[in-house]
Formats: C-alpha cells, structure tokens, sequence
C-alpha cells in the first residue's frame, strides 16, 4: 500500500479574511480621514481672509459706486 505525502492543510477560515479584510478598510478610512482633518486649518485660514477682504472691500467698493452715482445724478 502505497501512503501519500499530501498534507493535511486546514480548512479555509472565512472569519480570518474577514478580519484583514476589516482592518485593511478601516486603515483605508482612517488614513482618509487624516488627510481631510489635515486640510481643515488651510481652508479655514483661507476662509478667513476671504472674509477679511470681503468686509473691507465690500463696503468701499459699494461707498464709492454712491459717490460716482451722486456725481452722475448732478
């Protein structure tokens, strides 16, 4: 009788791939994530000096459209 050399592997476990499955996605996500946190102060720091030029710039350009109104109404 001739006897095999195959090996007894185990079956396959679906809970392991789902395991590296879960961490590769939540490392996906979370890498993700960091990279929009990292973008938050940049775009508040813009939004900021758009505000601080709108509030300057607004109220001159509106001041002076009043003035060459009031010269063009004389």
């Amino acid at each position: 009788m001739r006897t095999s050399r195959a090996e007894i592997l185990p079956a396959y476990d679906a809970r392991v791939g789902q395991l590296t499955l879960r961490q590769r996605l939540r490392g996906v996500v979370a890498h993700h994530t960091e990279e929009i946190l990292a973008e938050v102060a940049p775009t508040l720091r813009r939004l900021r000096t758009l505000l601080l030029v709108a509030t300057i710039s607004l109220p001159l350009f509106f001041a002076g459209l009043l003035i060459v109104m009031w010269h063009l109404a004389r």
